[in-house]
């Protein structure tokens, strides 16, 4: 009895490291040669049986010496039992050099077991150069100056037609157009961008959306105050923008420092319910709207309000 409770203990094992060795991991890139700033695509390709469950690190956190721009739309492909995964990621090199994007261990767990398999992906090396120099030539225009002889009788007789026909413009609007302004000033209060951010976030609280079941309304609303606000305050296109691009830009703004860990968790929630439909808890729906509070409240700039005087025509 025991030498077949041996056998069946030594059966599963082998069964699971087969099944954990039916895993394939490849690293890549579109080319192997680049421009210094230009977009480098990584490519992460898995392959693997179904019976794996297969958790993917944080690729931007691995990659340390390129410039992380952005994530893009990653495919899953399912036949006959096994599994095809393609992630791929931009990035940037800012410096002439042979970089080499290192190796790392990929996690994975058959289904049903608690038994840890790890996965080893190729190191890719890549070559970013700038353009060659040559300090010996002599500094030359790329073109020739090119010199036009001018007419100046034709320019001066131009400029007179101009100038008439401005005047005689000027006096027939003053003549049939013109109206004797009669106005009175009035004042216009222009609020700054974290007064309008503010006072919009307080009325999206009073809604009370997310109790109501508007959990993915909630979540469009909260991110496009907080985008407008990024717009007004740190003169970015933030509502045209993915979150990544927001991100990258807010990181070379000095005065938005504090806030690029709390906002990078804002925005990845927002677009995990957004685009990944996924339904949050009650708790993270308040941590959402407190999230947006201290990303105004730390960059707030100025006075509450300012007051310009302009002329009304009656």
């Amino acid at each position: 009895m025991k030498i077949l409770l041996k056998i069946f203990i030594i059966s599963i094992t082998l069964a699971v490291a087969v099944s954990a060795q039916s895993f394939e991991a490849f690293a890549d890139t579109d080319s192997s040669e680049y421009m210094v700033g230009d977009y480098i695509t990584y490519t992460l390709e898995l392959r693997y049986d179904n019976s794996l469950q297969v958790t993917i690190p944080s690729i931007k956190d691995s990659v340390n010496s390129l410039e992380f721009i952005k994530e893009l739309t990653p495919q899953r492909q399912e036949s006959n039992g096994k599994i095809f995964e393609k992630f791929s990621f931009v990035f940037a090199g800012y410096d002439s050099a042979e970089i080499t994007i290192p190796p790392f261990l990929i996690a994975s767990v058959v289904k049903g077991s608690n038994e840890v398999f790890y996965q080893k992906v190729n190191p890719v090396t890549i070559t970013v150069k700038t353009i060659e120099v040559d300090s010996e030539a002599d500094i030359m225009d790329v073109k020739a100056p090119l010199y036009i002889q001018l007419n100046w009788l034709l320019i001066i007789l131009i400029t007179i037609g101009i100038i008439i026909l401005l005047l005689i413009g000027y006096w027939i609007y003053k003549k049939y157009f013109k109206k004797e302004v009669v106005g009175s000033k009035k004042i216009i209060i222009k609020l700054p961008p974290h007064k309008i951010a503010l006072e919009n976030l307080y009325k999206l609280e009073e809604k009370k959306l997310w109790q109501q079941g508007l959990i993915k309304e909630f979540h469009t609303e909260v991110t496009e105050i907080v985008r407008r606000y990024f717009e007004d305050r740190f003169k970015i296109l933030a509502l045209e923008m993915t979150s990544a691009e927001v991100l990258v830009n807010l990181k070379y703004n000095a005065e938005s420092d504090e806030i690029s860990i709390v906002t990078e968790e804002f925005l990845s929630n927002a677009d995990l319910v957004k685009f990944a439909k996924f339904k949050p808890l009650a708790s993270l729906n308040e941590t959402m709207l407190k999230q947006a509070f201290e990303i105004v409240n730390k960059t707030k700039r100025g006075t509450d309000e300012e007051i310009l005087e302009e002329v009304a025509n009656a």
